[in-house]
């Protein structure tokens, strides 16, 4: 099969989704699907390059092109519309029909509708996060999770995210592709049961739960035996990862170990760091995986619903327990009292409690990082990625009876 893949970021740009992209591309590769990707040049210059046998199309964007339209300009993500740059480098990577499907991951889908249905060609999209009914991607409103989208509701919190001027238009233009989407995708898979109900695709017939997955190989035998390690953090370092929560949590120890976070930091503005905190920024993803196997604990305090963090997974594969927000897709990951321990989402107070009782019983977390090691497995490339391909060849069978 000829697949070609689509999503905003790559690696070395840091984030799940685009590792969870990367080891899509690899395990398909490796099971001997011809696999190529397209992505945002963000970092370098655009053209193409291997990453190890599988071609990456690095392409400019027209957006980039606008002066001050992006605060991070290492994050130039693509707005819910159509970018003409981005449309004519699918086009021609679809032309003399060189790809049976089209997979993509998140609004760079809008800028391959119009190529992929003028070649044929089906569309796939992988929901990982709430973008296709929300402008901001995280169904949160005014600090606390959205009850479901409301126009007056969504422009305003389009303003807040975007700005008075784009804001509005983002959510506008959104809305309106919304439908495009639902018209011309072929097959919709969503990352979490939580994802599929809240974007609307819970139950049809075009969309499928299909959780993240990592590589097998990432799965430790056994777990270190290191009891004494530090509290570890990875993701970005925002209010809705739940950062906030944990530092005011991590106050309220007495003999805690260290408390290491690692990620992007959009904003360190309210960011009030606690002595024996440290932020470490953005690091390798090697480094990331070799503290979190030397942590004690790694914590994930979600207070949006969060889809289907790899981190989670990440953490069990390290025979690490996870004390995580009982938020979004994380339910379906963390087995309550048995791989980790999950508290109410933006609670200060059962966050640190948790955290205490499992600092002053390091033999009891070791067990639960023993049995995450079993849990991990339903979450591995061998378990879940046959599952995609069940999904390409049902999409290539009804339209070839079409």
């Amino acid at each position: 099969m000829r697949i070609l893949l689509l999503t905003q970021f790559y690696p070395p740009v840091a984030g799940g989704q685009e590792r969870h992209v990367r080891n899509l591309a690899q395990e398909l590769n490796n099971r001997g699907h011809a696999v190529e990707v397209a992505t945002i040049a963000v970092q370098g210059d655009a053209g193409t390059t291997l990453d190890g046998s599988v071609p990456v199309h690095r392409v400019r964007t027209s957006f980039q092109r606008l002066p001050g339209l992006y605060s991070d300009v290492g994050r130039t993500h693509t707005p819910p519309m159509t970018d003409p740059e981005i449309s004519h480098s699918v086009a021609r990577l679809l032309s003399h029909g060189r790809f049976d499907l089209v997979h993509a991951h998140d609004w760079i889908v809008n800028s391959a509708l119009g190529p992929a249905h003028r070649a044929g060609t089906p569309v796939v999209l992988t929901q990982h996060d709430y973008s296709h009914v929300c402008a901001t991607k995280l169904m949160m409103r005014d600090g606390e999770v959205c009850p479901g989208p409301a126009p007056v509701a969504c422009v305003r919190c389009a303003s807040a995210g975007y700005g008075p001027i784009i804001g509005p238009a983002v959510a506008a233009v959104n809305f309106a592709g919304s439908r495009r989407r639902q018209a011309r995708i072929a097959a919709f898979i969503a990352v979490s049961s939580v994802v599929a109900s809240r974007t609307g695709l819970l139950g049809t017939a075009r969309s499928e739960v299909i959780p993240n997955f990592i590589p097998d190989d990432l799965v430790l035998e056994q777990p270190g035996t290191s009891l004494d390690g530090p509290l570890f953090f990875a993701g970005d370092l925002t209010r809705s990862k739940g950062v906030e929560v944990l530092l005011r949590a991590y106050r309220r120890l007495s003999d805690a170990p260290p408390l290491l976070l690692a990620g992007r930091v959009p904003s360190e503005a309210w960011l009030q760091v606690p002595d024996g905190a440290e932020l470490l920024g953005v690091l390798p993803y090697a480094d990331v995986i070799s503290l979190m196997r030397a942590a004690r604990i790694v914590v994930v305090p979600s207070r949006s619903l969060d889809p289907c963090p790899t981190v989670v997974l990440e953490a069990m594969a390290s025979g690490r327990p996870v004390v995580a927000a009982a938020s979004g897709g994380i339910v379906d990951l963390v087995d309550d009292g048995v791989t980790g321990v999950l508290v109410p989402p933006g609670d200060v107070e059962s966050l640190a409690t948790a955290l205490s009782e499992m600092i002053a019983d390091p033999q009891g977390g070791a067990a639960m990082g023993r049995r995450a090691l079993d849990r991990v497995r339903l979450f591995t490339a061998s378990a879940v990625v046959g599952r995609i391909e069940d999904l390409y060849a049902r999409v290539l069978a009804e339209r070839g009876e079409a």
